[in-house]
């Protein structure tokens, strides 16, 4: 009985959703970080590699008034960044088209109008300065950053759908991002 008792401690153990890698655990072998092969190559692994093969890969402007650069050129309509840089975690992403015009108005703090469904894929997870305000950039003092592990992202054009779900990211199920604000997004834990 107590063998059972510890391979079953032990399994449930294994199956314990790591914590995302921080920006040093994320440093490999391959190009130098900062540089474009780098950034290319971060940005990719957001998402499966049928998606990120094909997508385009934008840099993130070096201020607010600088544009993105374009990195490489994609064929599949998906948009795939390398790491933030001002974050904790290593968080590269790809968007469908829906997840770009999101993004295009969370940035430029302009209202956002989802029309169908949208999906965006964060394979390396993600840190957030907050669960409820879309526009903070740093955790309040004594506050910790929202560390999400590798998910899945889905935007849904009836945000009143949204209201059953959890808004608790350390269930280790589906919840809802910046619930109650037009940004609000279903997170999928994808490990």
């Amino acid at each position: 009985m107590k063998r059972s008792v510890a391979l079953i401690a032990f399994a449930l153990a294994a199956c314990e959703q790591a914590p995302p890698p921080t920006k040093q655990e994320a440093k490999a072998a391959g190009p130098a970080p900062g540089t474009s092969e780098w950034k290319i190559q971060n940005a990719m692994s957001a998402a499966p590699a049928s998606i990120a093969s094909a997508a385009t890969i934008m840099d993130w402007p070096m201020s607010p008034k600088d544009t993105m650069k374009q990195l490489r050129a994609g064929a599949n309509g998906w948009v795939c960044f390398p790491d933030v840089p001002d974050t904790p975690g290593t968080d590269p992403m790809c968007f469908d088209k829906t997840w770009q015009a999101w993004a295009a108005a969370w940035m430029g703090h302009k209202p956002v109008v989802i029309k169908e469904i949208g999906i965006g894929y964060m394979l390396q997870g993600g840190s957030d300065a907050s669960n409820t305000d879309p526009f903070k950039m740093k955790p309040d003092s004594g506050q910790q950053w929202v560390n999400s592990g590798p998910h899945v992202m889905v935007l849904t054009p009836n945000l009143a759908t949204l209201a059953a779900l959890p808004t608790d990211y350390k269930t280790g199920g589906p919840w809802v991002m910046w619930s109650k604000t037009p940004y609000a997004h279903i997170m999928v834990p994808a490990r």
